[in-house]
């Protein structure tokens, strides 16, 4: 009979669900601070103790991770679209699976004394001095691993932009893409793309908005766009200036602007 610590429970399970929260963040390049992990992180944590109800039952399981993991990743991540909520909840459920499985296996080939799994929970019976040279490993490994990726991948690049105007503040994440070519006609102007949520709260008088055409593999339209007060891009101001295009369709990506490769060589 092995006995299990709810303080040690629930702090192994935050420090776990924070790398996984974390990890899920950088991957998918969501758009939301990193203080909102931490309530995520707890509640979490707190869904771990539904083990120990006394009618958790494999079918009810099933249920029981879905509905909570949704809560926690809607509280990591906020309000978003319902096709964005699924890829983040599937991701997330994704890496918990992987991470559950390969520490299964690692229990049923070395059967080690400090792991318990009860009701497909893991359960770490570790000091508080392993856990937190855990943690500084765990943060060493996903620096290493952004250092190696933006090595792999160095054509992609993603800049956080923030938007001003006389009565809003936006900031969201923008990645920079070759075929994203538009120019504002009148003043040649380059347009950065955000889709119509990011900006959902900022109004704009018609008069300051202007119709960019624009030309895909789908078709030809025009895109309204304004010019912002002012804008960072990295924190830092563009004194050319640019356009904010306006897209009422789905960017097929997390994230949900594009820039072209002039704006983020302005700088």
């Amino acid at each position: 009979m092995h006995t299990i610590y709810v303080d040690s429970l629930l702090c192994v399970n935050l420090f776990i669900d924070y790398i996984i929260l974390y990890s899920l963040k950088k991957m998918l390049k969501i758009n939301s601070k990193v203080i909102r992990l931490i309530p995520a992180s707890a509640l979490a944590a707190l869904s771990t103790l539904g083990v120990f109800l006394p009618f958790y039952t494999r079918l009810f399981s099933v249920f029981y991770r879905i509905i909570t993991g949704a809560l926690i990743v809607f509280t990591a991540y906020g309000k978003t679209k319902f096709r964005n909520l699924f890829l983040r909840l599937s991701a997330y459920m994704g890496i918990s699976i992987c991470l559950a499985g390969f520490m299964l296996l690692i229990w049923m080939i070395f059967k080690p004394q400090g792991i318990i799994i009860y009701n497909d929970t893991i359960y770490f019976d570790i000091s508080p001095v392993m856990l937190i040279v855990c943690t500084i490993l765990a943060f060493i490994s996903l620096s290493v691993y952004e250092r190696i990726k933006e090595k792999i991948n160095p054509d992609i690049k993603v800049h956080k932009v923030t938007v001003y105007t006389d009565n809003s503040k936006h900031s969201f994440n923008s990645m920079v893409d070759t075929g994203c070519n538009l120019k504002e006609p009148f003043s040649g102007l380059p347009v950065i793309v955000a889709e119509s949520e990011l900006l959902e709260k900022t109004k704009i008088p018609d008069e300051k908005l202007r119709l960019v055409p624009y030309s895909t593999l789908s078709g030809e339209g025009m895109l309204k766009a304004f010019k912002p007060q002012k804008i960072l891009i990295d924190g830092k101001e563009l004194k050319s200036g640019c356009y904010i295009g306006i897209s009422e369709g789905n960017i097929k990506s997390e994230i949900k602007s594009l820039m072209g490769k002039e704006v983020s060589e302005g700088l």
